[in-house]
This record gives structure tokens, sequence and C-alpha cells, in this order.
């Protein structure tokens, strides 16, 4: 009885498994739990996640306690955005732009962990600060999961080459 038992649970697990990945990881996942896709981050109210799956970084004075910051760079918004968008592009192969496309200071990306496809989402937005120079607030974070074990800060740390 218990030898059958196990066998119908492991028959069980095993058809799980083979239905998630043969129906996709990135689409099981949102089965689960949803569009990682939530729309544009509000960076005016800097809300963080209450677990430890986020990152953010941004240039100096816009926004308060970044976990690096960011220079400014000389492009303006929508050319610094772009450049950005297209170096995460070549950087990360499973990162999507998710945005429409209609604001250019801004975008936001999907992202998905190697192995099991874990979706991320990144937000990237651009400001023109007082010195004529263009400053950027950069958030990334984790759908599921209470920790990211440091990879979206590892992800934004990389886009923005900081040590």
């Amino acid at each position: 009885m218990l030898k059958t038992i196990l066998l119908c649970a492991l028959l069980l697990v095993g058809a799980v498994i083979a239905a998630f990945i043969l129906y996709g990881r990135e689409r099981s996942w949102e089965l689960l739990a949803g569009s990682p896709d939530r729309g544009q981050r509000d960076f005016s109210n800097n809300q963080r996640s209450p677990t430890d799956n986020d990152a953010l970084a941004c240039s100096p004075g816009l926004c308060a306690d970044p976990d690096f910051k960011i220079a400014p760079f000389d492009d303006a918004p929508a050319i610094a955005i772009e450049r950005l968008s297209q170096r995460l592009m070549k950087t990360d192969p499973l990162a999507r732009r998710v945005d429409d496309r209609t604001d250019p200071s801004r975008a936001r990306f999907v992202t998905y962990s190697p192995l099991m496809r874990f979706p991320d989402v990144i937000h990237l937005e651009a400001r023109p600060l007082p010195d004529g120079r263009t400053g950027i607030m950069a958030y990334a974070r984790a759908q599921l999961g209470k920790s990211d074990m440091g990879k979206n800060l590892e992800r934004l740390r990389s886009l923005f080459r900081t040590p």
C-alpha cells in the first residue's frame, strides 16, 4: 500500500514537472502568479519591496537611499534610455521590453532567471537635471519569492558597470 502511494506521488510530481516544462517555464509562472509586468513604477513615492528581492539605483538627488548611485549622462533623456535599453538587451538575452514606448524617457523590461525562468522586472527612467545632464533612476524587482539572492542588484550594477 505504501509503495503504491509513493509511486502515485512520484508519478504526479513527474507529471507536474513535465507539464511545467512542456507548457513553458515563463508561461507557467505567469499562469501561477500573473503577469510580471505590473505597469510603470512611480519613482516619486520611492516604495521598495518589503522583502529582500529588489534593487534601486539613482543619480544623485533623484531618490532616497539607493543601493548605489548612477553618474549622470550627458545625453538627452530619450537617448540615455535608448542606449541603456540596447545595452540591457545585448547583455541579457532573456530580457524583453514590455512598455509601449510612448514615453521615450522610460523603459520597462521583464527578464528571467536562466534555469527556472523566475520573472524579474526592470524599470528605467531618465530626467533632465538642472545642470543640463540627464539623471537616471533604475529599479529591479523579483516577482516571486522573498529573496533574489542579490541578482537584481547584480543586474543593475552590470547595466551601469559599477563595481
